[in-house]
């Protein structure tokens, strides 16, 4: 397929990403320059990280006009790689730092530089406040998955999509998705969801159900890509 222009695509993506990224600062800010109260930002912040992230990552399934030429490998192809790119960051920025500082920022409830981690402990899950040995091993399996995905993006965008090493390495990391993201959810929900705040619909349906849910949908995402990617029925001549 030729090169063409997919502006429309970045713009897409540009404010729906781009608005999880800026929404925690912005929280912060709110929180602790202007006195917002904390539980409301929380809430506020929930929603644009849960309904942002997963809008990105569908966004190269959206009618623009840029990728009219697209067929649907294309287009799963790029919701892949975007989903792969951002769960590698998060699993390296969020995900580290809590797995290195959980200590600290339990301790820090009212300090800005923690509340990126405690608007999700108010009311989403304050399993993140307790830091379990259940827990922390899902988050250091969680960071080793993000170490494997980001290897995985270099062998991929180095041969231009061509190593399938790099395909692999992102099926297997689908996997521990699965697996990781379905012991989170069935742990607390097995348990009668203690530490979420059921009263609260943002709480139970937004911060804990959809803030999470990514990491179960698009998975199987990867792997159907993957396996098409190993059988040769897709082998793209250029990476997106």
């Amino acid at each position: 397929m030729a090169r063409t222009s997919h502006l429309d695509l970045w713009i897409a993506r540009g404010v729906t990403l781009g608005a999880v990224a800026l929404a925690f600062p912005v929280a912060a800010w709110l929180v602790f320059g202007l006195g917002v109260d904390r539980n409301a930002t929380a809430d506020g912040l929930a929603v644009v990280y849960s309904f942002g992230l997963f809008l990105g990552f569908t966004t190269s399934l959206w009618p623009l006009p840029s990728l009219r030429q697209w067929t649907g490998g294309d287009r799963l192809q790029s919701l892949c790689l975007l989903f792969l790119i951002v769960s590698a960051v998060t699993h390296l920025s969020w995900e580290l730092v809590w797995l290195i500082a959980h200590d600290a920022i339990a301790a820090s409830r009212d300090a800005a530089w923690a509340y990126p981690w405690w608007a999700y402990l108010d009311g989403g899950d304050m399993r993140y406040a307790k830091a379990t040995p259940t827990l922390l091993m899902m988050e250091s399996l969680s960071v080793a998955n993000g170490l494997v995905c980001s290897l995985g993006l270099v062998l991929w965008y180095r041969s231009r999509g061509r190593d399938l090493r790099a395909v692999l390495l992102f099926m297997a990391m689908a996997v521990v998705h699965l697996y990781s993201t379905s012991l989170y959810y069935g742990g607390e929900i097995l348990a009668g969801l203690p530490n979420v705040d059921t009263s609260s619909f943002l709480d139970s349906w937004i911060k804990f159900g959809l803030a999470n849910l990514s990491w179960l949908v698009f998975p199987p995402c990867v792997l159907v890509w993957g396996a098409r990617q190993l059988l040769g029925r897709e082998r793209p001549d250029h990476a997106r």
